[in-house]
């Protein structure tokens, strides 16, 4: 790795950063399953149960919260992270930054092969990125590639990425499948969003693809030839159950081994000690949620339209109807302990009936009914928020669709509110920007050139005192111009079977919803 200053100020801020983030995070939360003695073991088959569908395997399309979760069984990054944080090698083995910060070349690592058997090859990693590239494709990562000017194969095993404006953080966005999950060249056509029935892109993955039905098991198989240490267990089978209870009878019953985003309630038994044989895993923030505006609707292209909405809820009473408390209210996409979200300083938004009531005569509204559109493991969240909007004059009508058709009908902006969530990581670039930067093809079409000039600033600075001060900026700006309605931070738990061993984080570390993990996962 080149020695300069830039450089060693982008590891500094990183590294820092991370650190802090790990300080400001609560002590870990989690009821294990006491320890079993035997090693490790070879074989079988883990029931995983969701929370809602698989909708779609495309690698590129919906990479956030549980898609990501599953695909990262298959779909792999060129570097990764960690247990400490620490950036290190992964599809690629080593990375050099020049001295402007512009240019970051990739050595590829050799010998990894596609699930079809093709060796990953540097004319791979181009045409991934071209294809996440053209907003014709809905990449996911779309937004977040966008400061890469271009792509240029070295050799067969070595790649430059050159950027538009240096960047502390793109090293981060190539440590996640979000932005850059790794295919075959030529994988998809242009403009291609699904994928026929048990069609598939092969990935790198220490999992394969093996069967998938919209609304049905997603099933992934053991890898052959995975270039890393291979996987204990044989098969998972990802089953749909979005209904709490009948998710949380099935873990309890032996039907599934592992079952996500358990209810409130059923925890609680478990931790009560009411139900035995479930260990829990908690992640304290496990998941964003805001509220967003489909600007193509005219109404919500007014600032007044907007700031009613916002002055129409009550954040805590929301939580606790829809989480029994389960969540925490927060202005902001970022750790509300955390050092950005102390940086911001961001006043609490209290409800005001009368000032979203006079706002909405302002506004011009005049009755019209809106529609939200919404997943059925959400429908208690979205009928709770019809309330609160009716309570202040605004009609809403709620739809609860199947995951394929709600992210379809997110890109092509057919819907007035849509619940989006987020994923939180340690830097305000690598977690907001895809909900704030313009972007035409993800929720909401906001767009805001100050907005962008202040996330381009954010990613080019090194100093993190600098850094602090453009991140409150940005988030003043972002809540002046009411981008969206911040909501709040899940507490999300995961359910585990005594039999599962080996899945989760080390010791001492809170869990982050990975899907890594199943590659340490066995059945005793």
């Amino acid at each position: 790795m080149n020695k300069n200053p830039i450089l060693l100020g982008i590891i500094i801020i990183i590294l820092f950063v991370i650190g802090v983030a790990r300080e400001g995070q609560s002590a870990p939360k989690q009821q294990s399953v006491a320890p079993h003695k035997e090693q490790p073991r070879m074989g079988g088959t883990l029931v995983f149960g969701l929370d809602k569908e698989f909708a779609n395997p495309n690698p590129f399309i919906a990479n956030s919260s549980i898609y990501q979760f599953v695909k990262e069984t298959a779909y792999e990054s060129l570097l990764t992270r960690d247990d400490d944080g620490r950036f290190v090698a992964n599809l690629a083995k080593t990375y050099d930054i020049s001295s402007s910060g512009k240019e970051f070349t990739l050595h590829l690592r050799k010998g990894v092969k596609f699930h079809n058997g093709k060796e990953m090859q540097a004319d791979d990693v181009v045409w991934s990125v071209n294809h996440v590239k053209d907003p014709k494709n809905g990449a996911y990562g779309q937004n977040k590639i966008s400061n890469v000017k271009y792509i240029e194969k070295i050799d067969n095993y070595t790649v430059k990425f050159v950027l538009e404006k240096p960047s502390g953080v793109f090293i981060s966005l190539l440590a996640n499948i979000q932005m850059l999950p790794i295919v075959p060249a030529n994988s998809l056509q242009v403009g291609q969003i699904k994928l026929d029935k048990d069609t598939f892109v092969p990935g790198t993955g220490p999992f394969m693809f093996e069967q998938f039905m919209p609304g049905f098991d997603m099933v992934v198989k053991k890898s052959p030839e995975y270039w890393g240490k291979p996987a204990y267990l044989d098969k998972i089978i990802f089953r749909p159950i979005t209904d709490n209870a009948n998710r949380f009878n099935a873990l309890r019953t032996g039907d599934v081994h592992m079952a996500s985003r358990l209810g409130v309630l059923d925890v609680a038994r478990v931790k009560k000690g009411d139900v035995k044989g479930i260990g829990i895993l908690e992640e304290p923030l496990g998941g964003f949620s805001r509220l967003c505006f489909n600007r193509l609707n005219p109404l919500f292209q007014k600032k007044e339209m907007r700031q009613a909405v916002l002055y129409a809820f009550d954040k805590k009473r929301l939580v606790d109807e829809a989480f029994f408390g389960a969540a925490q209210p927060t202005e902001l996409m970022m750790d509300p302990q955390g050092i950005w979200s102390k940086a911001a300083n961001l006043p609490p938004q209290k409800r005001d009936l009368v000032k979203a009531k006079a706002l909405l005569k302002t506004a011009g509204y005049n009755g019209q009914e809106f529609v939200l559109i919404e997943k059925r493991a959400q429908s208690q969240l979205a009928e709770a928020c019809q309330r609160m909007l009716g309570e202040a004059g605004i009609k809403l009508k709620v739809e609860i669709l199947e995951a394929g058709v709600l992210i379809e009908r997110r890109i092509a902006g057919k819907y007035d509110f849509y619940i989006d969530g987020g994923t939180l990581f340690d830097d305000p670039v690598t977690t907001m920007f895809e909900g704030y930067h313009s972007n035409k093809v993800q929720v909401g079409r906001y767009s805001n050139p100050k907005v962008d000039q202040l996330f381009d600033s954010l990613s080019a600075e090194f100093d993190q005192k600098k850094r602090l001060k453009i991140f409150k900026e940005l988030a003043w700006t972002i809540r002046d111009d009411v981008a969206d309605a911040p909501l709040f931070f899940e507490i999300r738990y995961l359910g585990l079977a005594e039999k599962v061993n080996g899945f989760g984080p080390p010791k001492g570390y809170n869990y982050i919803a990975n899907g890594n993990y199943f590659k340490n996962a066995w059945l005793n």
